[in-house]
């Protein structure tokens, strides 16, 4: 089940976060996005291949680079996953992040609070026409 997201930019900087299992934000999401973009781009440059998917013991962190060069970062507990399913709801969300924010994100100024409403934009998009997406999140009210 889908915990954390993250969606990045090509500088390396996480412009949103939202963490399904509660509230409560990582310490410091802008060192694990630079680390995720770090390792991206090297796996990308000197295995001429996408990174798609890192496992550690206990969790599994989905990579998915949307054509605009925008990543987002899904982390989910070790369960068998779909990679389709997770491509799809992956391609929604950043389309979705995209259009919400298309002023803002061209005229960037670092200013990442600006993209903090997009969580009610996620709540929405997977609660209309992704009743398949459902069974992947973890939502503690």
């Amino acid at each position: 089940m889908i915990q954390e997201l993250m969606i990045i930019n090509q500088a390396g900087l996480a412009l949103f976060y939202h963490n399904f299992k509660n509230n409560d934000r990582i310490n410091d999401e802008q060192s694990l996005a630079s680390y995720f973009d770090i390792i991206c781009r090297f796996t990308k440059r000197n295995f001429k291949e996408s990174l798609r998917t890192l496992t550690l013991d206990s969790v599994i962190f989905f990579f998915y680079t949307h054509k605009s060069l925008y990543h987002l970062v899904l982390k989910f507990d070790k369960k068998k996953f779909d990679k389709k399913v997770l491509e799809t709801l992956s391609e929604s969300i950043i389309n979705k992040f995209l259009e919400e924010y298309k002023d803002v994100l061209e005229d960037f100024n670092g200013e990442i609070s600006l993209f903090k409403s997009f969580s009610e934009e996620i709540r929405k998009l997977l609660a209309s026409d992704f009743n398949e997406f459902k069974n992947l999140l973890i939502i503690e009210h």
